[in-house]
């Protein structure tokens, strides 16, 4: 998946499903790194509103691509981080 700039929080995506050949918007809800590695938390911009939502995560390497999380091992570190960084934010809520 290639982008043609650099992403910040807020920013609306357009990524196109390989499956199905559609585009969809997302919004970047999170920035965040493990280790030498930067992802993205991206929701669709169509239930960004909702209580419950799609959450979807990428490896950015910093140029104009987007990489799927493959391993298993590389999804629990995500998770766990996301999970942690969710928790830091209602913490600051209370």
């Amino acid at each position: 998946m290639e982008l043609e700039n650099e992403i910040d929080v807020g920013e609306v995506i357009t990524l196109t499903d390989e499956e199905s050949g559609q585009d969809i918007d997302f919004t970047v809800m999170y920035i965040f790194e493990i280790e030498d590695r930067t992802y993205l938390c991206l929701v669709p911009v169509d239930q960004e509103e909702e209580e419950e939502y799609e959450v979807h995560f990428l490896r950015y390497d910093g140029t104009d691509t987007l990489h799927p999380i493959e391993s298993d091992e590389e999804w629990e570190q995500v998770e766990a981080t996301f999970e942690t960084i969710m928790d830091e934010l209602e913490k600051e809520d209370d």
